[in-house]
């Protein structure tokens, strides 16, 4: 009974979790020590979830505190890393793809695209060892959850940010400097963060309750489902664009971000190349094992990625173009860091107040995340503890956007996929999630990681980021519902069906075509988008007036026309 009272005091104890790296002493020569085969059952971890092999045995939890060893921790780790990769990489390839299109063109943001991609993977990984290691302050405040909470760009800033840098181009500024003072801005707003984190959680829920935070969220994750469609269609300057060339050339717009390929907006190959995410995506979630289901989507993006590179597209005149073009890789080099390239900090006064309303939705947000990563590792998610926690997450999360926004990244908060990977895994130590933060900022290192993340073929990002944004709309739909987390299961099923759902309603050229169609009043539709009946029309339909004598007479006057 003692020993029982003994153990959950020191899983409610407060000052176990401050520091962390007592969680990394368990590390020893032996095999036990070095690939925890007493430890963890890694049958388990590694066992397809086939009806055959009927219904696996959850190992035991691994609470934050517990010692792991070094083979373990690695591999939790990268779970955690993989478990992140796709939400941490989107936000700068979509911000920089943005200045890559002909009519809104800034090449030099545009070459930053690999950097930025970079930078953000570095950030994450040093900036998501605050939330983990947990820093007490005084006054009995504190810094940090002492959870697996690795942070990354919310996607709650990405549409002011894409707005911001694409309003300047065109207004024939620097898109380096859109961005720097979309940065600038972002330092400014961050205060706001501070000062919510010392707000009680209990009150922070009645300024803000579920409905109003939640549609909030529902409304980003629509809008951003909209922009993954535009790109799973070949791209979003050609998807905004497609009746541009018709009245002068009498041809859809195309779209030029997947290698050297270049086919209207919703042609059936880029439409491939995305499923080929998606269908992967659905066959890792059917019979994946648990590594694999964590790891889901860096594995289906990685899957796409290889489809387009075995895949090419043939030309009318027989030539045959890749869908990866791996300039970009040849030419990186093999190191890089933090400031290699830089951008010039401004202010932009029209993104203040929305940049200001997204750190409070944010804030919403992260306040959900640690409970939710409380309740996965094993520990109460309301009392002294947990409130300790959210206190220090909150604060946490403002000094790492602060932070990230000087590292040349966009404000970073909680993500909530390691909660996913946790509960799955049932291993909460914080090892794993410092061993996380090592695979982050290794990959972010290699500058040829990030040139072939970079290459990746517009298509085939739009078949990830449309199931990843709609896990955002889904967040939204969970918050407002106050139904707690929902299983991972029901959580994909929306995702996939809302994504491309909600897509298609307010982008229905992805499965039309817009372009001709709606420049010739509709009647081209069977030719371009995503079912072009080409051998019914191969050519564009004409159409043949013959004008005759006429007279037509009333009262006192006749009228004549040819």
């Amino acid at each position: 009974m003692m020993s029982a009272e003994k153990d959950v005091k020191e899983v409610e104890e407060p000052k176990e979790s401050f520091g962390g790296c007592d969680s990394c002493s368990g590390v020893s020569c032996t095999p036990d020590g070095l690939i925890g085969l007493n430890t963890y059952d890694w049958k388990y971890l590694c066992i397809p979830s086939l009806p055959c092999f009927g219904p696996a045995k959850s190992p035991p939890l691994l609470k934050p505190d517990s010692k792991l060893p070094l083979m373990l921790s690695l591999i939790m780790g990268l779970q955690h890393a993989l478990a992140m990769l796709g939400g941490i990489i989107t936000p700068p390839s979509l911000i920089s793809g943005d200045a890559c299109f002909a009519w809104q063109l800034d090449q030099e943001l545009c070459d930053s695209k690999q950097y930025m991609i970079s930078a953000a993977l570095i950030c994450s990984g040093l900036l998501s060892l605050v939330q983990i290691l947990r820093w007490k302050l005084i006054g009995g405040y504190t810094l940090g959850t002492g959870l697996i909470s690795v942070i990354g760009t919310s996607f709650t800033f990405l549409p002011i940010a894409r707005e911001v840098v694409v309003s300047e181009i065109q207004a024939g500024r620097s898109g380096m400097d859109a961005y720097g003072k979309f940065l600038g801005t972002c330092l400014v707003a961050s205060v706001t963060e501070l000062f919510i984190s010392f707000v009680p959680p209990r009150y922070l829920k009645k300024i803000f309750p579920p409905v109003v935070s939640g549609t909030c969220v529902c409304l980003i994750g629509a809008g951003l489902s909209v922009a993954g469609l535009k790109y799973w269609g070949g791209g979003v300057f050609c998807a905004e664009n497609d009746m541009s060339r018709a009245a002068a050339f009498g041809s859809p717009q195309v779209c030029t971000g997947n290698g050297d390929v270049a086919l209207p907006y919703g042609d059936v190959h880029y439409f491939g190349l995305g499923l080929s995410v998606m269908i992967f995506l659905v066959f890792i979630q059917a019979v994946g094992s648990p590594f694999m289901k964590n790891c889901s989507v860096a594995l289906a993006l990685f899957f796409g990625f290889f489809v387009a590179g075995v895949s090419s597209y043939t030309a009318e005149d027989g030539s045959s173009l890749p869908y990866v073009n791996g300039d970009k890789i040849d030419q990186a080099g093999v190191f890089t860091f933090l400031w290699t390239t830089t951008f010039n900090i401004g202010f932009y006064p029209p993104a203040f107040i929305p940049l200001l309303l997204g750190f409070v939705i944010t804030a919403v947000e992260t306040v959900g995340d640690i409970q939710a990563s409380c309740d996965v590792s094993g520990l109460p998610i309301e009392g002294p503890d947990a409130d300790s926690r959210i206190q220090g997450g909150l604060l946490a999360d403002g000094v790492n956007s602060f932070l990230a926004c000087l590292m040349t990244c966009p404000p970073n908060t909680t993500f909530s996929q390691n909660n996913g990977v946790i509960a799955i895994t049932r291993c909460a130590s914080r090892a794993a999630g410092i061993a996380c933060c090592f695979w982050l900022i290794l990959l972010g290192c290699f500058e040829k990681f990030g040139a072939a993340i970079a290459s990746i073929p517009d298509a085939v990002l739009g078949g990830m980021t449309t199931f990843l944004f709609a896990n955002v709309l889904v967040s939204g739909i969970n918050i407002v519902g106050g139904s707690g987390q929902m299983g991972r299961r029901t959580r994909f099923i929306l995702a996939v069906s809302l994504g491309v759902g909600v897509g298609v309603a307010a982008l229905p050229n992805w499965a039309e075509g817009g372009g001709l169609a709606g420049f010739h009043g509709g009647n081209l539709k069977h030719n371009i988008g995503l079912w072009p009946a080409k051998d019914v029309c191969k050519v564009f339909p004409t159409e043949e007036y013959e004008s005759q004598a006429s007279q037509c007479t009333k009262g006192a006057f006749t009228a004549s026309s040819m």
